[in-house]
């Protein structure tokens, strides 16, 4: 595989931007945070957005508070039964309820984000913001993703307010809400509904702009409330909400350490490809100064533009504009973490990440390029769909980042994009992670020449494995194990939820042995290919320091990179031009200066960023990247 064909800018969304990379934030007004359009001051908003502007932000996410906008209120008459919706106690405005002085406010902010350049995603339904429901007062106590008459409503709100607005040139997109998928309790099927309901409005109303996700955590289990085929179905982009904080697996190690750096990258990726639509990512943060200081946020937020950008993500917004610590309204008054989350404090003043933000924007400006070539992708993870394989996604990502290699993501049930080098990770505790049908096909793809490399711990099953891999499996128990594996390129520990005790047949070769000489990584011919084994759940159990196990399946399913560095906290990935040049980004995802040595197929003829080369030195920055031209010839 030579590219990835589903992580792509479309040049329609999002706005063109240098390096094909928009930079933003989701933005509140300074002065009154979510309550900005009843506490409504224009100059602030105009204040607000030159600041923004000044600091290189070309693309922000805005939100019409869901009960603000639609204020809709209940006329009741004897036992308490509802006879007719009012607005603000009075006759509604308009048919949908929607509240004109609102959406003259709206214009506004979308005039005054023209004159500065900007676009904007406009969240449409925000009915859940920073942990707090918000409904009009007539649906406070209703399901609102699943009461019948509040989805009629939703439905009326957003065709009005998309066929007032859909002539404005600032709006980029149309995002279906801030995360409803925390406003209420639907299922699955229920929620395919709620969302097919309010997608269709949109597209009926303005069918020129793409349909924004605007989800949070989506998981790759169909019977989850927010799942990826569910997605792919009924939107135009995903979007991620990478915060180390909330997301399971990540805030292991330090912020601004591989595994947060990556974390944007990883998910956007995994979830663009396993929907087969483009995705961006909408919000990141830190959660504030009481998880890491600000300093540190901002070289971590580095690290995650220049991954992203590498990766394919054509958008990276923060949260959020503006610290809301001063504001005297829940939820800011009661839940401290969501006080000091901004790019600026309260009064406007800068903080490290607002001119970290800038100067990534400023440096791609330098670049001889306009958007940066697709990476070059070398193997291919299979995902299963019975359980959220998020942690085994991500564990394939850190470890091949340190390997040296790049994947991208199929499930095992889908189609897979053809590949010679495929990743079977293990599963979470299930005993039948992967069908059997799934487990044939692999193994059909390596008699025909690929190279499998299957990681199984934790429990997992696959039926014919002795046949397959030359290992027997003596014995498999629900013991947790602990093991001490030695491999050329250093020792790790590898834990695991289970026992399994095996023998590797004479054919088997054994790239890696534990403590008592145990075989743990084995290779054996199959058919035209090969098969890799290793006897654990490497993804989740060692995703950090298990990296030499996936360096050695690289190096035998014959990947061949243009530049391979020595120092698994520098990640390479590479990008072939149309026009003969590759170019190669390296990014330091370590908090200290790294010193890399480098071995390269092809002549650096320059370097742009921070970085230095001399002969087959590469010296970055701490938690900062560059850009290397390679010239093969």
């Amino acid at each position: 595989m030579k590219n990835d064909p589903i992580l792509k800018n479309d040049r329609t969304f999002p706005p063109e931007a240098p390096g094909g990379f928009a930079l933003g934030c989701n933005y509140w007004a300074s002065h009154a945070g979510m309550f900005m359009w009843r506490r409504w001051d224009g100059a602030v908003v105009e204040r607000d957005l030159d600041l923004l502007s000044a600091h290189g932000m070309k693309l922000l996410r805005v939100f019409p508070l869901w009960p603000d906008f639609q204020p809709l209120t209940g006329e009741y008459v004897g036992c308490g039964t509802l006879r007719s919706l009012l607005q603000n106690g009075e006759p509604l405005q308009n048919e949908a309820g929607v509240d004109d002085a609102m959406m003259e406010r709206f214009r506004f902010l979308c005039d005054a984000a023209e004159k500065r350049g900007i676009r904007i995603v406009v969240g449409l339904v925000t009915g859940w913001m920073s942990g707090r429901l918000f409904a009009p007062p007539a649906f406070e106590t209703r399901e609102v993703l699943t009461d019948s008459e509040a989805i009629v409503w939703q439905c009326r709100f957003v065709r009005h307010f998309v066929r007032a607005m859909k002539d404005h040139p600032a709006i980029a997109a149309w995002d279906l809400g801030n995360e409803c998928n925390c406003m209420g309790s639907a299922d699955a099927s229920q929620m395919w509904v709620w969302i097919h309901a309010i997608a269709s409005e949109i597209r009926a109303a303005d069918p020129t702009r793409p349909v924004v996700s605007g989800m949070h955590s989506v998981s790759t289990c169909g019977r989850e409330r927010a799942n990826m085929r569910q997605q792919g179905e009924l939107v135009d982009w995903l979007t991620t909400h990478p915060y180390p904080l909330w997301t399971p697996e990540c805030n292991r190690e330090p912020f601004d350490t591989l595994r947060n750096e990556c974390h944007p990258a990883c998910e956007t990726t995994f979830y663009a490809n396993l929907a087969g639509r483009p995705a961006f990512v909408e919000e990141a943060g830190s959660m504030g100064p009481g998880i890491v200081a600000d300093a540190r946020a901002a070289a971590a937020m580095r690290a995650q533009m220049f991954a992203s950008w590498a990766a394919g993500v054509p958008a990276f917004l923060w949260w959020c504009a503006f610290d809301q610590g001063h504001l005297d309204f829940p939820p800011y008054n009661r839940k401290t973490v969501e006080c000091e989350l901004g790019l600026f404090t309260a009064d406007g003043a800068p903080k490290p990440t607002a001119e970290a933000m800038r100067d990534f924007g400023a440096f791609l400006e330098t670049l001889p390029f306009g958007a940066l070539p697709p990476r070059r992708v070398d193997a291919v993870v299979l995902v299963s769909e019975t359980e959220d394989f998020w942690k085994q996604a991500l564990g394939a990502w850190l470890l091949s980042r340190q390997a040296g290699f790049d994947v991208r993501y199929a499930f095992a049930e889908g189609d897979w994009p053809d590949s010679g080098f495929y990743i079977l990770p293990s599963g979470g505790g299930g005993y039948s992670t992967f069908t059997a049908g799934a487990w044939r096909r692999l193994l059909d793809k390596v008699r025909a020449g690929a190279t499998a490399l299957v990681t199984l711990g934790s429990g997992c099953v696959l039926a014919g494995l002795e046949a397959a891999t030359g290992v027997r499996t003596e014995n498999h128990f629900a013991r947790p194990s602990l093991r001490r594996v030695a491999t050329p390129r250093g020792a790790f520990a590898l834990a695991d939820s289970h026992t399994r005790a095996v023998t590797a047949a004479p054919d088997c070769e054994i790239l890696a042995r534990d403590e008592n000489g145990e075989p743990v990584m084995t290779s054996r011919r199959l058919g035209a290919g090969r098969v890799l084994f290793v006897n654990g759940a490497l993804e989740t159990a060692a995703p950090i320091a298990g990296w030499p196990l996936y360096a050695a399946a690289a190096e035998a399913a014959g990947v061949k990179r243009l530049v391979r560095g020595d120092d698994p906290a520098v990640g390479f990935t590479e990008h072939p031009a149309p026009d003969g040049r590759t170019w190669v980004v390296a990014v330091n995802y370590a908090p200290r200066p790294a010193v890399c040595r480098i071995q390269t197929a092809a002549r650096i003829s320059r370097v742009f960023g921070g970085a230095t080369l001399e002969d087959d030195l590469l010296r970055l920055p701490a938690n900062d990247g560059a850009v290397l031209e390679a010239c093969i010839g």
